[in-house]
């Protein structure tokens, strides 16, 4: 009676084990998937900060037809004396090689040194605030 109990205690345990792995698996593939979405590429480069960080993504065919896989991606947040700001990218999603994207500014054109939105990751990895890190928001719009 003994072996029996003990079999089936490793039938199950081995039973958890394999669901597991295979859970991880499937994580790790969404995850790669994923990471190649316009807006996963933005979102990756573009870290803004939590004070910014609950405004809209928005993502859709870029407006140029003549630019094939492209997306456009847009984030639009509300910013003290200016209103509505809308940020665009545009993101050339490839499957094998790393994604190229670029960065048109923001609209309407404020002089984003002037304010703490974002950092942007750098080529090494490393997180470059912006000039305006822990200076006071502005009391007027101030435009480039």
């Amino acid at each position: 009676m003994h072996k029996p109990a003990w079999q089936l205690l490793k039938n199950v345990l081995l039973s958890v084990l394999a669901f597991a792995a295979g859970a991880g698996w499937l994580y790790v593939i969404y995850n790669e998937h994923r990471s190649k979405e316009p807006m996963e590429i933005v979102k990756k480069h573009f870290v803004f900060y939590p004070e910014y960080s609950h405004g809209s993504w928005r993502e859709g065919q870029c407006a140029s037809a003549g630019k094939e896989k492209c997306r456009e991606v847009t984030y639009t947040i509300p910013l003290k004396a200016c209103g509505a700001v809308r940020f665009d990218w545009l993101v050339f999603p490839a499957e094998d090689a790393e994604a190229t994207w670029s960065y048109n500014g923001a609209s309407p054109r404020i002089d984003e040194s002037k304010y703490p939105l974002y950092a942007v990751l750098s080529e090494d990895s490393r997180l470059v605030d912006p000039p305006a890190v822990g200076k006071p928001l502005p009391e007027t719009c101030q435009f480039k």
